[in-house]
């Protein structure tokens, strides 16, 4: 029988039995990727955090294995302040042969609700593209990485809309401090409404340029510190800002600091940072009537005395921000709570 099948024909057959045997690979990884995503909503759900999709599919035979998840739900309902996200369509994709780096994308248009009750914000999200990625080491720790480009959100229940030509999120849990995790925050050309952020608007302009913050987060609840960011339950926990920067029209500021979250949501902390461009938020106050046109001058002088005996270069003034009992200072001056500074 075998003499009959010409010789040509055995690189063929030994062919097709590879490419049955990857198959068969491939369709067992697609089948346990499935069965982790399942069991990670399972965990979600242990954690307070639905986790809800339509339908889910396995593609990409066969060079990549792509799960594709159409209209997903996150929803943090158990949160201190409830939040959900929906796409129309998810997808992540890994090679098969290194499933330890996952990359994620989402489609707009995104639904996001904020708050409960009639305190709830409505959202909805378009962006050019929303992408992530996950890295797993084998005995290192986990890194995510967010990249969202030209994204505009607009209030449903309101006139506002908030929109940003990028914004990145790096975050790596560390492994010198069990429970914490290395964060960096940054954001170009992010642009308020008149609706959203009138007196900010108002004064410093509706374009924030850039925002840069490096920062760790140590969570009380340990290896939890990823769910718990996600159900903004941070009480217990120690917030370190190593560098933080924003750049706002004329006016910028830079600022580092530590604040710690009591378990009962109190609290405490100090921050030092350097304000420029505060003649611009002086004249700012001028045109909205805050402050008198005859004060202008006056109190421009004052922050210029002020610039140079707090050791700032000129145009700078250096000013420590405390948090004490979750009530702020201004250096000595109180300016939240029932009796802070008129």
């Amino acid at each position: 029988m075998l003499n009959r099948i010409p010789k040509i024909s055995y690189p063929l057959l030994g062919l097709l039995l590879l490419m049955g045997l990857y198959w068969l690979y491939w369709s067992t990884l697609a089948d346990r990727m499935k069965t982790e995503v399942e069991t990670w909503a399972a965990d979600q759900a242990r954690n307070g955090i639905t986790v809800t999709w339509d339908d889910m599919r396995a593609r990409g035979w066969p060079l990549r294995l792509r799960i594709e998840l159409g209209n997903l739900r996150y929803d943090a309902a158990s949160a201190d302040v409830p939040w959900s996200w929906t796409t129309p369509k998810f997808h992540a994709h890994a090679l098969p042969y290194r499933l330890t780096h996952i990359i994620a994308a989402a489609k707009s248009p995104m639904q996001v609700t904020y708050g409960a009750g009639d305190a709830q914000q409505r959202w909805e999200v378009t962006t050019n593209s929303a992408e992530a990625s996950y890295v797993i080491e084998s005995g290192g720790p986990a890194r995510l990485a967010v990249d969202i480009q030209s994204a505009l959100a607009t209030r449903l229940d309101t006139p506002a809309t908030l929109g940003a030509e990028r914004l990145q999120l790096h975050a790596r849990k560390a492994d010198d401090a069990p429970g914490s995790v290395d964060m960096a925050l940054r954001g170009s050309a992010i642009a308020f409404s008149q609706d959203l952020a009138p007196g900010l608007v108002d004064i410093l302009g509706p374009t924030v340029n850039h925002v840069g913050i490096q920062s760790r987060v140590t969570a009380n609840a340990g290896e939890r510190v990823f769910q718990d960011m996600a159900l903004l339950q941070l009480e217990g926990s120690e917030i370190q800002v190593s560098q933080g920067t924003v750049t706002w029209g004329q006016t910028g500021a830079t600022g580092t600091g530590r604040l710690s979250v009591a378990p009962d949501g109190t609290s405490n902390g100090r921050f030092d940072t350097t304000l420029k461009g505060h003649d611009t938020i002086v004249e700012g106050l001028v045109r909205q009537n805050l402050v008198a046109k005859e004060l202008e001058g006056t109190l421009k002088a004052a922050l210029s005395l002020l610039s140079l005996t707090s050791g700032a270069e000129p145009g700078h003034i250096r000013m420590p921000i405390n948090i004490r009992n979750s009530d702020v200072y201004l250096g000595p001056v109180r300016i939240t709570g029932d009796d802070r500074a008129p």
